[in-house]
């Protein structure tokens, strides 16, 4: 047994291999990793000397189309803003009517199925939230709206969604 703190000796390990075949071994391989690291080397020489002209090439090409992308995109951006601020009547007043539809397509859905909920306290919190937004969406277009009937329409929708909502909320306090 080893002193404490000391390593016991090892056992020499016995030859498994003949050691002239060990040393031909070594040689075969000591020159076929010669010469993959010398074809490698050369590889990453072509690799570098190639990818840094590609570059310098590249590079003025990639940086001038890149402004002329933005110049036509600032361009772009230039006339569709000119061109929303001259027809902003007609664009507004068919924002509206997209609002109403939704709002009237949201008081529709939900309020169909609120009313087949059966009880379920998580459609009908949703649905709370849905009557929320729908009526916000009819009071923007009863402010915003410039004729007389959408206004009127969105009032109405307003007082659907308003009642509903308070259905709704009648029902989550009650469950």
């Amino acid at each position: 047994m080893a002193e404490p703190g000391k390593r016991s000796p090892r056992k020499p390990s016995p030859v498994l291999a003949d050691p002239e075949t060990v040393a031909r071994v070594s040689r075969a391989t000591a020159k076929g990793v010669h010469a993959v690291v010398t074809a490698s080397g050369a590889t990453a020489r072509f690799v570098g000397h190639h990818s840094a002209a590609a570059a310098k090439w590249t590079w003025p090409r990639l940086r001038r189309l890149g402004g002329a992308c933005a110049r036509g995109c600032w361009r772009a951006t230039l006339a569709i803003g000119r061109w929303t601020w001259s027809h902003k009547r007609p664009l507004a007043s068919v924002g509206h009517r997209l609002l109403w539809w939704g709002a009237l397509a949201i008081l529709v859905l939900v309020g169909r199925a609120l009313l087949s909920a059966d009880g379920d306290p998580e459609l009908v919190g949703a649905a709370l939230l849905w009557f929320a937004a729908g009526w916000s969406m009819s009071v923007l277009v009863l402010l915003g709206a410039s004729e007389k009937r959408m206004r009127v329409a969105a009032l109405a929708l307003a007082g659907g969604h308003g009642s509903l909502a308070a259905l709704a909320w009648i029902a989550t306090a009650t469950i």
